[in-house]
């Protein structure tokens, strides 16, 4: 190992690749992306638009190896050392963290930005205002140029993923490309049992609920269905599994047991894997709903009643209702079924993650914070371009959540 990797913290070297991408572009050089862009989509007959996101779907983002590591990531975290409002964003420590992982045990490893196909886009410096500009967009319809080129590479990158998904993100926000493309990629190829997360949930998530229920929150398979932000009902959200996966942690908080909130945590990724497509996943995870709360009746029969009378007929109408909301919606080719682990009864127990650290530490003493502003479109522009690479963008009953 370098004497660079050994002596110098992952976070300071994650801001150092930060700072040395922020240079400003030379002098021309976004007016000479821009022209090329501009020739090549006329010359295929399509807008900026349709060529960029055409173009970005035959770059090479497949793994070296099978069975790799591929890290994943969102958001960003706050540094002493950077501006107040400016996080480092986490692409730069999924960064470091591949190559910490591939200097011990070389080629095990990969991140998007990384792979020659994110070389090749990061070369485009679409979030650059030099680029968008000379393109005759705005900074909106230059961040939307971006985020949708990222996002179809992002989605590409997911599908190519066979072995453990490693995300550098706390929560998941729902208008996110992590969220909403990368994950239903993840969960219907490599499955939600290969999903881990590097940071633990905030501790607002889990205060107030019992231990059964913050180890469950706490695995990586049921963190990739869910997350934390309200649908606004007066700007309903364009995004697919904005509704589907949100799971109120207030009205979780007030159920009785650790088993009421185990099957209202399970309804929501029952809800989700169905829009995945999973539907043998589905079956499996209503079984156990179903089983929950009829052991719940049994054992307290006013337990019900503690309950609000929605959620019950909720959960009977759970494949009802996500079949409705797919006949609006796009849903995506169903994969072969995974094996599931037979049911029965078993203590709670957090999944531990199976990804290697070698005694890194990523992050430490820094809380990585998700952006606080969800624009009235529900795009959640991603952070302004920091680098020349841009961004993408335990079980109660031993099911392993029919997955």
């Amino acid at each position: 190992m370098s004497e660079s990797l050994a002596t110098r913290t992952a976070e300071q070297r994650a801001l150092d690749l930060q700072r040395a991408g922020g240079a400003p572009l030379p002098e021309g050089e976004g007016e000479r992306i821009a022209y090329e862009l501009i020739a090549a989509a006329e010359e295929a007959g399509k807008s900026v638009d349709e060529y960029v996101v055409e173009y970005v779907r035959g770059l090479d983002v497949k793994a070296p190896a099978p069975g790799m590591k591929s890290a994943f990531w969102s958001h960003g975290v706050p540094h002493p050392e950077l501006p107040p409002g400016v996080l480092l964003s986490n692409q730069f420590v999924a960064g470091v963290w591949t190559e910490d992982e591939n200097a011990l045990n070389p080629g095990t490893a990969r991140y998007l930005e990384g792979t020659p196909g994110g070389d090749v886009l990061g070369q485009l410096h679409l979030w650059n205002s030099d680029v968008y500009k000379a393109l005759g967009l705005n900074k909106e319809q230059g961040e939307a140029l971006a985020r949708n080129a990222w996002g179809a590479l992002s989605e590409e990158y997911a599908k190519a993923t066979d072995g453990e998904a490693v995300a550098f993100v706390q929560t998941l926000a729902p208008w996110t490309v992590a969220y909403e493309t990368e994950m239903p990629q993840l969960r219907q190829g490599t499955g939600p049992e290969n999903i881990h997360f590097m940071y633990d949930l905030p501790e607002d998530v889990l205060k107030g609920l019992p231990p059964e229920s913050q180890a469950l929150l706490s695995e990586g398979r049921v963190r990739s269905h869910l997350h934390f932000i309200a649908p606004d009902e007066n700007d309903p959200p364009t995004q697919k599994y904005w509704a589907a996966g949100y799971l109120d942690l207030d009205h979780l908080k007030s159920l009785p047991t650790p088993e009421a909130q185990r099957a209202a945590v399970l309804e929501v990724c029952a809800k989700v894997a169905h829009l995945d497509g999973r539907e043998a996943d589905v079956e499996k995870l209503t079984e156990e709903i179903l089983s929950l709360r009829a052991e719940q009746e049994t054992a307290a029969p006013g337990v019900e009643e503690q309950q609000p009378a929605s959620l019950s007929a909720q959960t009977q109408q759970t494949q009802q209702t996500a079949e409705t909301e797919e006949t609006q919606q796009q849903t995506q080719e169903v994969p072969e079924p995974r094996e599931a682990a037979p049911s029965g009864h078993a203590p709670v127990t957090p999944v531990p993650a199976a990804v290697g650290t070698h005694g890194f530490n990523y992050m430490v003493g820094f809380t990585p914070e998700p952006k606080k502003v969800i624009p009235g479109a529900h795009g959640g522009p991603r952070p302004a371009e920091p680098t020349q690479a841009p961004p993408a963008p335990a079980k109660a009953h031993g099911t392993d959540m029919g997955m």
